[in-house]
């Protein structure tokens, strides 16, 4: 939603962080992503938590429990 209540898109998510930098954290049935201004996914995997991006990274939980570090178009760069 903009600052005055109307709707900027018209996708929905379960769950929804606060843009930083153009991105957001987002929720649906399938997982954990993030998102851009218009509400469009910067990648198809899911995953069961996602931090914000920081200087270009963000670390996640995978589906089966590993915990990685991504990109901003979801390029694992690091398996930990």
């Amino acid at each position: 939603m903009d600052k005055y209540g109307n709707f900027i898109y018209d996708k929905s998510f379960s769950d929804l962080g606060v843009f930083h930098k153009n991105y957001a954290i987002a929720k649906d049935k399938n997982g954990w992503c993030h998102i851009d201004r218009q509400g469009n996914e910067l990648y198809k995997t899911r995953y069961t938590m996602v931090e914000p991006f920081y200087n270009g990274y963000a670390v996640v939980d995978t589906l089966n429990n590993r915990k990685q570090i991504i990109n901003e178009i979801g390029t694992v760069i690091l398996e930990i």
